[in-house]
C-alpha cells in the first residue's frame, strides 16, 4: 500500500497524540509547525521515543546518518521522508 504524504501526516500526529508520552492533543498538532522548541517544543527524549515508534508503526530502520535535524524540521517533511523509505522498501 503506498502511502500518501496526508495519510502519513495522519498517522504521525496520532503517533504524537496517542502514542508518545507528551501532552498535545490531536487537533493541536499542525503539519507546519516546528517539531522542537518554538512549536510542538518536543525534547531530544521525545524526539528519541518518536524516532522509535515511527520505526515501529511504519516498519524500517532510520539509518545513522538520516538521524539529523533535517527530517524532523516538521511533520510535512517528516511525512515526505517516511513516506519515501516506506516507498523503497516496497520496491
Amino acid at each position: 500500500m503506498i502511502q500518501t504524504t496526508e495519510t502519513t501526516i495522519d498517522r504521525l500526529k496520532h503517533i504524537i497524540a496517542n502514542q508518545l508520552d507528551v501532552n498535545l492533543q490531536l487537533a493541536e498538532i499542525d503539519a507546519d509547525t516546528s517539531l522542537f522548541e518554538g512549536g510542538l517544543g518536543l525534547d531530544s527524549i521525545a524526539i528519541m521515543e518518536f524516532i522509535t515508534l515511527i520505526e515501529e508503526n511504519f516498519n524500517f530502520q532510520f539509518a545513522e546518518e538520516e538521524l539529523n535535524m533535517k527530517p524532523f524540521q516538521n511533520l510535512r517533511t517528516l511525512a515526505h521522508f517516511v513516506s519515501a523509505r516506506t516507498e523503497t522498501q516496497q520496491n
